[in-house]
């Protein structure tokens, strides 16, 4: 018999590869399974998973009786109880061609205007040096900076199989090479620490990812929030011997994101989870100590973005030179070779770009690379809160949000290349991003939407729905600085570190709490 983490596992696939099979053939009409073999596939999925959705709030229980959500097994409900609702949406699974020109477009349009810069900046005289230098930069944060996003969200689903249809081999060479021009890039992230994002979310540490000897990251995304969010389980520290006589050693980290937000972050108004930061009614002289914390977090977090950004830029050559990454010693060899590939490649290209067009084309993709993930261009908003603790209906704590700002298909989307869909995306992570939206406008009850859905289906179970959507980009960024929510529901009262190593995904941690629950 399988194990009830293998049977989540099990039929969690088979209804993606329903999806998938229903999705093919985009540009002719697609074969439709009938209702009642999805809705049997969509059965399979709620009985494997009932047992990890079986606590109250559908939700395991830690032993310090605090909510714990188990990101995998919530979303695979969701996926399930969407497609029992509104089978079309297995339509809408599977490569997207739209988006290869899209990638290839934006990674010529990147690479063309870093060199133009660069020649401008070689050109100005001492007279109008600093107009042509401001220029630059508003031409990277504003224009680059929306390119850099296009980039990483079509390589993002080059990832998931949903740009192309091909083997995992050339997938890997269509994102290493379609990921340049680039500074410190996107690369290693999404080959090493995507994936495992999706299966682990809100279960490792910073010190699992640092000290792990695994090839793949167990949840990459801990790399970026850990300037503006609390996280689950051990930092990413170093142990050295005290001087002289003394005995002992001291404990210090070296991730200057570890140390600003732990350290100099305003955390007075942090709690367990939050309500939808759209919906905040505070005022008065409250809501003046909240905007001052916010300005005063969100400077802190461009800083610690920044200095850390142009760090990595640097080790790259580092890496470039001694076939080495540093910062993950434990790493094994086909993760070193990989990471020396990458930065030598990226080092051979910054090298014809200076040569060409001198540090000024530098400049502009290190800003361009930087600045969507910053306060100073839209796509922040979607940026720091994909991952907070919102609101599920029924009260619990929700790992996952979208960002809705103006109409689908509008003007944020565009922006943001619609990866502020980010609920929709960990639901079906098989549908691509530019038809995203179509998957909160078919089940908009799902995504805390107003509007009906196309087919009139009854209200989704309170544990699977969002209370209430992110629709003010304003104060969904006021919030992540004033009022910063744990990792993915992962650090809620009385939840701590539990010894999670890597080696196995949500849902079999999930199942192995709900058999530990029913023997206690």
């Amino acid at each position: 018999r399988r194990s009830p983490a293998a049977t989540v596992l099990a039929a969690s696939t088979a209804a993606a590869a329903c999806c998938g099979r229903l999705g093919r053939g985009r540009g002719r009409k697609a074969q439709r399974r009938p209702r009642h073999t999805l809705a049997a596939t969509a059965s399979a999925v709620a009985v494997a998973t009932a047992s990890v959705l079986s606590a109250p709030g559908g939700a395991a229980q830690e032993s310090g009786g605090a909510e714990r959500v188990e990101v995998a097994a919530w979303h695979a409900a969701r996926r399930r109880a969407i497609l029992e609702a509104h089978p079309e949406v297995a339509d809408l699974c599977g490569p997207d061609w739209r988006t290869l020109p899209l990638l290839v477009a934006s990674n010529i349009a990147q690479l063309g205007l870093a060199v133009v810069s660069g020649n401008a900046l070689s050109a100005a005289g001492a007279d109008d040096y600093s107009m042509t230098l401001f220029g630059v930069l508003a031409l990277a944060t504003g224009v680059g900076g929306t390119l850099s996003l296009w980039s990483f969200s079509v390589l993002h689903d080059m990832v998931h199989g949903t740009v192309v249809r091909a083997d995992k081999s050339t997938r890997e060479a269509l994102l290493f090479w379609l990921s340049f021009p680039t500074i410190f890039g996107y690369h290693l992230y999404l080959q090493r620490g995507h994936l495992a994002h999706h299966r682990n979310l809100g279960r490792a540490s910073m010190g699992q990812l640092f000290e792990s000897s695994r090839r793949e990251f167990e949840d990459g995304d801990v790399l970026f929030v850990a300037h503006r969010q609390p996280l689950v389980g051990r930092a990413f520290e170093w142990e050295v011997p005290l001087p002289g006589d003394c005995e002992g050693k001291a404990r210090f980290s070296p991730s200057i994101s570890f140390n600003v937000f732990s350290r100099l972050w305003d955390r007075s108004g942090e709690g367990p989870a939050q309500s939808p930061r759209s919906s905040d009614n505070s005022g008065g002289g409250e809501e003046e100590v909240e905007l001052w914390r916010a300005i005063r977090n969100g400077a802190l977090y461009s800083f610690s973005m920044t200095f850390e950004r142009c760090a990595l830029a640097v080790n790259d050559k580092l890496v470039a030179i001694t076939g080495t990454n540093y910062f993950f010693p434990n790493k094994p060899a086909e993760f070193q070779a990989g990471c020396a590939t990458y930065a030598r490649c990226a080092a051979l290209l910054h090298a014809a770009l200076f040569a060409l067009s001198g540090p000024g084309a530098l400049i502009y993709l290190l800003v361009a690379e930087l600045a969507w993930q910053l306060p100073i261009h839209p796509g922040c908003g979607m940026f720091v809160s994909n991952h907070g603790s919102g609101r599920r209906a029924d009260g619990g704590c929700a790992p996952t949000a979208s960002l809705y700002v103006g109409g689908a298909w509008g003007v944020f989307d565009w922006i943001c290349m619609f990866s502020n869909y980010h609920l929709e995306h960990h639901d079906f992570p098989d549908v691509g991003l530019l038809r995203l939206p179509e998957i909160s406008r078919i089940a908009p009850e799902f995504f805390g939407l107003e509007g009906s859905s196309s087919r009139g289906s009854p209200t989704p179970a309170p544990e699977l729905a969002v209370a209430l959507a992110e629709t003010d980009w304003v104060a969904t960024l006021r919030g992540a600085f004033a009022t910063p929510q744990p990792y993915a529901c992962s650090r809620l009262v009385g939840v701590l570190d539990d010894g999670y190593s890597g080696e196995q995904d949500s849902a079999a941690w999930a199942a192995s709490a709900a058999i530990a629950r029913s023997t206690a």
